[in-house]
């Protein structure tokens, strides 16, 4: 029986081995010179069907490699092209290439036991001088128990209700990893308790160099960290009292777990199911589906699913979720779906969904879908709705709608700008600006203000007074029936500029003052001949300030340029005078005796055709 039970072990492991060394036990051949070495590993991922994962920074990915080699595996050709400085383990479709010019050995000084328990007492040693070799990490992945080897080398190891064969791997930085089998008398089921150990790739190490990563994981964690690296085993449950108590140990780093229950707070590779943690939560890789923490969730990788944290939700990856924290939630790289913040929420990269907070907000790439704040940042671009009590900065492009409380800042626009104070685009804004002030450098768009400001304006200017600097601006000086001294500022663009207008009659008995805003276009007929529609509304001051008197005209001017600076105008006017004031004073009152009138709830309204002649300084 005891026969049977070596000879189906020995052929389990034989499997085992075969599955694991498939790829870098294929074939291939290679006739290169002076390739570089990142060309070379290209080719060979090519041949093997695989994709090889490994640090640039130790790798020298530019050196120049010369080969020609029929027929050799490709642990014997990654051999001949590194070396031998380097081993390589196999993950899934990942071929790990792992810096380790040093071999060891695992010397074992007891090996006993049963399937209930069975112990496992050995000394690491360096294999060529044969060294103790403190800190090693010696676990056995199925059953998630390791342990470290102390200053002399030494460890000693426990292992309970084993129902598969034992296998111990000892891996430290810089050494070449081995597997030691033991050919325990125990009783091999199908049943696995953990599925087998997988390979994630990247910086697993990001959240221990952070300070709360720092100071919160324990110094044999980091260890299991550097020795083990992306090597990952899956568990159902882990239960932590804090990161150094708990039920995988020191392994718990290397283990992604299904549920997690952290009294005060834990640290493991990542979740897959859900975690609870009373104070925090600390996860070197990926989070999926569910993950509160009483102050803090600190994430390695990405994260999928639901987020809340009582102070701050801190992930390195990017995520597809629901994050909520009273504090603050930062995002290392992109964004979709909810994010609420008391104090702010910070995004790297791209962002798709929504985002709030009573402070501020900032994304660092583009912006799609809504925005609400004390202040809203976007370093590149918007597609959506920023809504910022204080204000909104773009720095790029924005074609969604900005309502700023106090500004909109934006680099080019083709949206709506609503702000209650100003909308400033540094370049183009082909889009709407409503605003007390409003500038952009070159307006293909409107403007709605008191004061609107562009150095080109190619668009639609509407406020009190509208500058175009290197736009549309001229002034004009003319007579009528009414006024025999006019001067207007025009400004904006020849689609619609504005006009700032005033004027008197120093022929009335008593002197009348007239000063009021209107609108025209600048419609071309011949190269030199334009006609300009002009409306105009004006405030009528006949001695009294205590009445409202209005002027309101349609003009129909031609101009006629004379060179580069002056033109001639004159043409017809429609002409509606409206007053309260009953004494009739004036040269309106005079005009208003000419005329037919009529009164409605004490209000006089006159209207007639006139005229208009002058000159424009261009």
């Amino acid at each position: 029986m005891r026969t049977l039970k070596i000879t189906v072990l020995f052929l389990f492991i034989f499997c085992c081995l075969v599955r694991a060394q498939s790829n870098l036990s294929r074939n291939i051949s290679l006739n290169i010179e002076r390739q570089k070495l990142s060309t070379v590993l290209a080719m060979i991922e090519e041949k093997g069907g695989f994709r090889f994962s490994y640090n640039s920074n130790i790798l020298p990915v530019d050196s120049l490699i010369s080969m020609h080699e029929n027929n050799l595996n490709i642990a014997e050709t990654l051999d001949k092209i590194l070396n031998h400085r380097f081993e390589y383990r196999q993950s899934g479709n990942f071929v790990i290439i792992r810096y380790a010019p040093r071999e060891l050995v695992l010397l074992v000084n007891e090996s006993l036991g049963n399937p209930e328990l069975y112990t496992i007492t050995g000394q690491v040693v360096d294999k060529q001088t044969n060294k103790p070799i403190q800190d090693a990490s010696i676990y056995e992945r199925n059953l998630l128990v390791s342990e470290i080897s102390d200053g002399n080398g030494y460890f000693s190891m426990r292992l309970k209700n084993i129902t598969q064969p034992i296998s111990l791997t000892v891996s430290k930085e810089n050494y070449k990893s081995t597997v030691t089998h033991f050919l325990a008398e125990v009783n091999i089921t199908n049943r696995k308790e953990n599925p087998e150990e997988r390979f994630i790739s990247g910086n697993l190490d990001d959240i221990e160099n952070t300070w709360l990563g720092n100071a919160l994981v324990t110094a044999q964690q980091k260890i299991q960290s550097i020795n083990i690296g992306g090597f990952i085993s899956k568990a159902p449950f882990q239960f932590s009292l804090i990161p150094g108590l708990n039920s995988h140990g020191s392994l718990s780093g290397q283990v992604v777990n299904k549920f997690s229950l952290n009294v005060i707070g834990a640290y493991s590779a990542g979740v897959d199911g859900g975690e609870i943690g009373f104070i925090f939560n600390i996860n070197k890789s990926n989070v999926q589906y569910f993950q509160f923490g009483g102050a803090f969730n600190l994430v390695g990788g990405n994260v999928k699913g639901v987020q809340i944290a009582g102070l701050f939700n801190d992930v390195k990856g990017g995520a597809e979720a629901l994050q909520v924290a009273t504090g603050f939630n930062r995002i290392g790289k992109n964004f979709s779906g909810v994010q609420v913040g008391g104090i702010g929420n910070s995004i790297k990269n791209n962002f798709n969904g929504a985002q709030f907070s009573v402070g501020i907000n900032v994304i660092g790439d583009t912006l799609k879908g809504i925005q609400v704040g004390a202040f809203n940042l976007v370093n590149k671009e918007t597609k959506g709705i920023q809504i910022g009590v204080g204000g909104n900065i773009v720095n790029g492009r924005t074609s969604g709608i900005q309502i700023g409380g106090i500004a909109n800042i934006a680099k080019e626009s083709s949206g709506i700008n609503l702000a209650v104070l100003t909308n400033f685009t540094s370049l183009t804004a082909s889009g709407l600006q409503i605003g007390a002030i409003n500038y952009a450098k070159n307006l293909k768009g409107a403007q709605v203000g008191i004061l609107n400001v562009s150095n080109e304006n190619d668009g639609y200017s509407i406020g009190l007074i509208n500058i175009a600097l290197k736009g549309y601006h001229k002034f004009s000086f003319s007579t009528n029936e009414s006024t025999n001294f006019n001067v207007a500022y025009k400004g904006g663009s020849k689609h619609l500029y504005n006009m700032l207008m005033f004027g008197t009659n120093k022929k009335s008995a008593e002197k009348i003052y007239t000063g009021g805003l209107g609108f025209g276009k600048e419609m071309k007929l011949f190269k030199s001949v334009s006609l300009n529609p002009e409306i105009s509304s004006q405030y009528v001051y006949q001695g009294s300030w205590d009445y409202l008197n209005l002027l309101n005209k349609f003009e129909l001017p031609i101009n006629i340029q004379l060179n580069k600076w002056l033109a001639i105008q004159g043409g017809p006017s429609v002409n509606i005078y409206y007053t309260k004031q009953n004494t009739r004073i004036g040269e309106f009152g005079l005009l208003q005796e000419k005329h037919q009138d009529f009164s409605f709830n004490n209000s006089r309204y006159t209207g007639w055709l006139g005229w208009n002649v002058g000159l424009v300084i261009l």
